[in-house]
């Protein structure tokens, strides 16, 4: 059972993942909108071993502790923090592309987690829902394919349409606008605190995992 806070209408909440679906139905909630890394995937080690990948292939190494403090950040906002403290000179944009392209290479390592899956299966055709995402759409893509839920979404709303990271508000505000309803009809699901302030900067209420 998974532990989270409820927030909404200015107040918090624990709630237990299996009082999310009634809390979803009781709280009149017409659509909700998913964090995909850390809230329906386990994906951290393969995003910290793409990052050392690419980073290693240009002389440089990337504690797990550095990394995991950063894992609410998307790819370039890693990169850039990376490379302001890095002793020799970094390709931000080379390391990207490695990034992603050895994640893809990878992408059987994610692991669904359970309690976000089972949740999304119990909405299936009964709430709208989407993928709101720090990550580029393809890696999202993939991380949702192999988990088996990927058709379950009517939209990914990532940074690759252009939409600014988290913890601004553009990609959950985009991710609304697809699924037709209003932030204060909206749910989002999110594990980070970038995720959580996005969402609530916008209006919408929260499930923050913990």
């Amino acid at each position: 059972m998974r532990n989270s806070y409820l927030y909404a209408q200015g107040t918090r909440r624990a709630v237990t993942s299996d009082r999310w679906h009634a809390e979803i139905k009781a709280g009149g909630y017409r659509a909700v909108i998913f964090d995909c890394d850390g809230t329906l995937v386990e994906s951290a080690d393969l995003h910290f071993q793409s990052f050392q990948s690419a980073l290693q292939a240009q002389g440089h190494d990337m504690q797990y502790d550095w990394y995991f403090a950063r894992t609410g950040l998307d790819r370039l906002a890693i990169l850039r923090a990376f490379a302001a403290d890095a002793a020799g000179p970094l390709d931000i944009d080379l390391a990207a592309r490695h990034s992603i392209d050895f994640f893809m290479a990878n992408s059987a390592a994610v692991l669904p987690i359970a309690e976000t899956v089972q949740l999304v299966r119990l909405l299936e055709g009964e709430f709208p829902m989407a993928v709101g995402t720090n990550a580029e759409a393809k890696i999202a893509r993939a991380s949702l394919n192999i988990t088996g839920i990927l058709d379950c979404f009517a939209h990914v709303s990532s940074v690759s349409l252009g939409l600014a990271p988290k913890p601004a508000p553009d990609i959950f505000q985009g991710a609304a606008k697809k699924l037709g309803f209003p932030p204060s009809q909206t749910l989002v699901i999110e594990d980070s605190d970038q995720g959580v302030e996005a969402a609530m900067i916008a209006g919408f209420d929260v499930i923050r995992l913990i």
